[in-house]
């Protein structure tokens, strides 16, 4: 159907159905005309007596009703619109600072925020010029002044929005921040609180004009209701016998007309009835036998309307002016997959046309039926697609038409139906046209391309080394090659039209003849397509074997077959040398004590030997053809060994495949066996890679001696390690005890001298005050001497030669300063036999802080010019321990603490204790420890100085000392900042540690 026949039928439809509706109103509208008629002559008198009463009281109303309005209208203009005025004023200027906030605020864009200021540019002035312009010539003194003050305003509030919208394109945010608080809130404050005031003096004059309007309404309503009360009962008073006498009738007629309304056209009033009431009565009777004649023809007409739309085969559907579906025919149903029910009252265009071909959206703005049915013209259409229920689209030829009542559009109809068919049906016989153009230029180019090729099979069949044989149905020989007759030794040309059995042996022509009968009755062969190793005769009667491939074709409804035979006997006599070859190979693989197996390409088993079989427990028939990979090889590793061998098949050798390899295999019982393989690449003529040829010994009990061996040799290093480093403790234990024993010698040996000499100097004091005194006395005799001026002088002399005053106070000072180094070399061998302790190598209760001392005074000359020393020391009660053991901690980390410091530093002791344990810290400022060093510096000999000025065990030595004594060394640092060791001991050793002298050496290693 094209789109003209399709608009054509629309137009109908809608005739009809707006006919049919005229029809019913038409009808409708004359038997309300008739009884209309006869209840208005009844009524007539009642209106013309109502009227004279009521006229009256119109005028009196009607001047009341209009002063009240006159004063209403006042109030609103002079009193009401300015305040709705001023309230917008308000509204509008104070949310302003409200929207910017929400603009500082990123509570939405800046475009929309100017957009609001451009629109409070225009809407404020134009606000407030509608303002002035309500208030001329009714403003009093007060509201002037509020005027003025607002009028002020307003003129500079056009140069702050200017200001604001240059801040707003700017982004400027604490420009507009700084202007809503300081610019803006002045603005508001002079223009808003002035027009609040104004609302306040404004809504106090409305009260008043209103009070003064209702009061005159009041007084028109009062006149008026007297008036109406005196009409009233004089209407009542007339006109209540008349009333009486038609309201029985009029219910009468009422209760008929109420029937016919509820739809029971058959309702008579019936009776005899005279006068108008008679007419009124007969008037309704013929009104009711015409409403039934004319629903019984609106009946008939509706079914007919409806059996046409709903045979249609085009799909139809009716829509209101919004667009809303209001019908929809069984064939839209089918064609849309929608019921009416889903339909009805949903917006045509969103449900059938809201996506274009090409995926785009499709507006009802451009949508081509709605402007159309806006023109009130029909609109057609053959490329647009409709959507289904599920989805999916169809390409329809659909026209619209509107629906015109009393010149309105009141909706619209749409016919359409699926043009796919017929689509794909064009778009068919185009291909098909193409397609017989192309295929006759190919039939030309064929004719002349089989020409040639004809003429190049003729000569290929003639110089071709295998037999081409055709033959018809009959099983005459149509036609032979050269070679036919070369293969057979038959003379040229002695086998045309003769039957093909005569190159067969006896036995075979009864399975020919019936195998050929068979085909050309059924159409069956097992021989077709697929060559097949047969027995030829020749013509000096000799039997020689042939391959032969046979396929048949049909030429003008005549069967022929075409065979290539091909002389085997050469390949008959190798793959017998063959199959002996590998009969003797596969003996030989056999008795191999290795497994042998061969896997191809596709990674299928080819050939395996008996020692294979053995390890997989499976018989050469199970294996060979199975996917090695797949059967054989664990889960967990078959998918990296299947890529490697992929890999080493093509020539790039990666992973576990190599040359030599080892890995599991997976046994029929499911244990898993170590192979080690030697692989080697199997290549055909051309050297292409045809598979792999491997040989494996089962390793896995030699494997498991291996790993064990493995574990011992691990488990003898590490406790030759252990032992080693045990051995290097105690050496460095002996060494310090060695070193311990040497210093309280030497302390020992010095003690007697620095005894003697201590005393002696005591002595020689004393000894050096009476010869001062001495001295001292002989001065007295001075003056006595001066008679002898000869002696005086020598005395003189001598005492100047000998500086005797410089004598007698540095003598002094000689004496102390000696005696004070012998207190100190005294205090140095008591600390080096505080520190070696060798009269106390057992558990004792000693100090921690006096041996910390000790150990200080040790190592003075190593610190002293390196850091200061400070002492925070806790006063922590004394330790159970081994004294001079934990004086060997406190050396080593005194030396560290003392190398790390390149540069003047400072070295602080601190001392703790808490309800369980005691601590003692040394903190240094030197450069600190790295991470990845610290872990380890309590290794055994390691360590970050050169080599030759450490060993790497004094930190080791320290963290096992502190681990025999129940304690632990805890350590920290920061590069750049210094380090921190904490050494942490109990206060009391655990009894269990009571087994010997000395706590015996750890056999945990200390942490890395």
């Amino acid at each position: 159907m094209t789109a003209g026949r399709l608009s054509a039928r629309v137009q109908a439809t809608t005739a009809t159905m707006a006919k049919g509706q005229e029809y019913g109103e038409a009808r409708q509208g004359e038997s309300a005309a008739a009884v209309n008629l006869s209840i208005r002559q009844t009524l007539l008198l009642l209106i013309v007596l109502a009227s004279v009463t009521l006229a009256g009281v119109a005028v009196v109303g009607m001047w009341g009703s209009w002063q009240g309005q006159e004063g209403l209208r006042r109030v609103l203009e002079e009193e009401v619109e300015p305040i709705a005025l001023l309230i917008q004023i308000d509204k509008q200027l104070s949310s302003v600072p409200v929207r910017m906030y929400g603009v500082l605020n990123d509570d939405f864009g800046v475009p929309g925020a100017q957009l609001y200021v451009l629109d409070t540019q225009e809407t404020v002035p134009l606000a407030w010029q509608a303002y002035l312009h309500a208030m001329a010539g009714s403003v009093d003194a007060p509201k002037r002044d509020l005027i003025a003050t607002i009028a002020a305003g307003m003129t500079e509030l056009p140069a702050v929005l200017d200001k604001l919208d240059r801040f707003l394109a700017a982004d400027d945010r604490p420009a507009i921040a700084l202007l809503l608080k300081e610019d803006w809130w002045a603005i508001h404050l002079q223009i808003v609180t002035p027009a609040r005031q104004l609302i306040a003096l404004q809504q106090g004059h409305v009260a008043v004009s209103y009070r003064e309007a209702q009061g005159v309404f009041r007084k028109a309503l009062l006149g008026t209701a007297l008036l109406l009360l005196v009409g009233l009962a004089s209407f009542l008073f007339f006109s209540r016998r008349l009333f009486r006498h038609v309201i029985d009738r009029l219910d009468v007629i009422e209760g008929a007309l109420t029937r016919v309304a509820e739809g029971d056209l058959e309702t008579r009033v019936g009776g005899s009835h005279r006068g108008e009431f008679g007419r009124i009565v007969a008037a309704l009777d013929r009104t009711a036998d015409k409403l039934l004649a004319d629903r019984q023809a609106i009946d008939l007409l509706q079914q007919r309307q409806s059996s046409i739309l709903e045979s249609m085969a085009e799909g139809l559907y009716g829509t209101d002016t919004r667009g809303r579906i209001t019908y929809i025919n069984k064939a839209a149903e089918r064609l849309l997959g929608w019921n009416a029910a889903e339909m009805l009252d949903q917006p045509a265009h969103r449900l059938l046309h809201h996506t274009r071909a090409d995926g785009t959206p499709c507006p009802g703005a451009e949508c081509p039926l709605y402007a159309a049915l806006a023109r009130q013209e029909v609109c057609t259409s053959a490329d647009e697609l409709f959507w289904r229920k599920d989805g999916s689209s169809f390409p329809v030829e659909f026209a619209g038409a509107p629906i015109v009542a009393d010149g309105q559009t009141v909706g619209a109809v749409v016919i359409f139906r699926d043009i796919g068919e017929r689509r794909a049906g064009e778009l068919a016989r185009q291909r098909l046209l193409a397609e017989l153009h192309q295929r006759n230029e190919q039939l030309n180019t064929t004719r002349d391309e089989l020409s040639r090729r004809e003429e190049e099979l003729r000569l290929v069949l003639e110089n071709l080394r295998d037999g081409v044989i055709t033959i018809d149905a009959r099983g005459l020989i149509r036609s032979a090659n050269p070679a036919i007759y070369t293969l057979f030794r038959q003379p040229a040309g002695a086998l045309h039209n003769e039957s093909v059995q005569m190159l067969m042996p006896p036995d075979y022509r009864a399975a020919h003849s019936r195998g050929l009968a068979r085909h050309v009755a059924t159409g069956k062969a097992h021989v077709l397509g697929r060559p097949v190793e047969l027995e030829g005769l020749r013509g000096d009667g000799t039997r020689f074997p042939i391959e032969l491939s046979i396929d048949t074709y049909t030429v003008r409804d005549e069967r022929f077959y075409s065979g290539i035979v091909r002389d085997i006997s050469d390949r008959k006599h190798a793959d017998a040398a063959l199959r002996d070859a590998l009969e003797q190979a596969q003996e030989y693989l056999d008795v191999a004590l290795a497994v042998i197996v061969v896997i191809d390409c596709d990674l299928r088993v080819r050939l395996i030997n008996r020692e294979g079989c053995a390890l997989l427990g499976l018989g050469e028939a199970e294996i060979v053809g199975s996917n090695w990979f797949d059967r054989f090889v664990p889960e967990a590793e078959r998918e990296p060994l299947r890529r490697s061998f992929a890999s080493w098949l093509a020539g790039r050798p990666a992973g576990v495949i190599a040359g030599h390899n080892r890995n599991n295999v997976l046994t029929a019982d499911g244990r898993i066996r170590l192979v080690a393989w030697s692989n080697a690449l199997l290549r055909d003529a051309s050297g292409a890679v045809t598979g792999t040829l491997s040989s494996g010994v089962d390793v896995t009990d030699q494997h498991a001696s291996e790993l064990q061996l493995h574990a011992t040799i691990e488990r003898l290093t590490e406790l030759n390690h252990k032992l080693e480093e045990t051995q290097n403790q105690l050496l460095q234990s002996e060494k310090m005890a060695s070193i311990g024993q040497l210093a309280a010698g030497v302390a020992h040996e010095i003690n007697n001298p620095v005894g003697f000499v201590n005393s002696n100097l005591g002595s020689l004091r004393n000894e050096v005050n009476d010869l001062l005194r001495v001295i001292d006395a002989y001065a007295a005799a001075d003056p006595i001497l001066a008679e002898h001026p000869a002696l005086m002088d020598a005395i003189s002399a001598a005492r100047d030669a000998a500086d005797l005053a410089y004598l007698r106070e540095d003598v002094g000072t000689l004496i102390d300063e000696s005696l004070d180094g012998l207190q100190r070399v005294r205090r140095i061998v008591q600390d080096l036999k505080d520190f070696s302790r060798v009269d106390s190598s057992e558990w004792a209760f000693a100090s921690l802080e006096a041996g910390l001392d000790s150990t200080l005074n040790i190592v003075r000359n190593e610190i002293k010019y390196k850091a200061e020393v400070r002492k925070e020391y806790a006063g922590i009660p004394e330790v159970e321990c081994i004294a001079a053991q934990v004086n060997q901690v406190f050396l080593n980390l005194l030396v560290n603490a003392a190398h790390a410091i390149d540069e003047r530093g400072t070295i602080t002791l601190r001392t703790g204790c808490d309800a369980r344990e005691v601590w003692v810290e040394v903190e240094d400022s030197g450069k600190g420890i790295a991470p990845e060093v610290l872990q380890r510096i309590f290794e055994p000999f390691f360590t970050t100085k050169p080599i030759g000025q450490g060993t790497g065990l004094g930190l080791s030595l320290a963290y096992s000392i502190a681990q025999r004594h129940g304690g632990r060394i805890e350590a920290s640092s920061q590069v750049g900042s210094g380090s921190k060791f904490r050494l942490l001991l109990p206060r009391e050793r655990e009894r269990e540690q009571e087994r010997g002298d000395a706590p015996a050496p750890a056999d945990t290693a200390p942490p890395g």
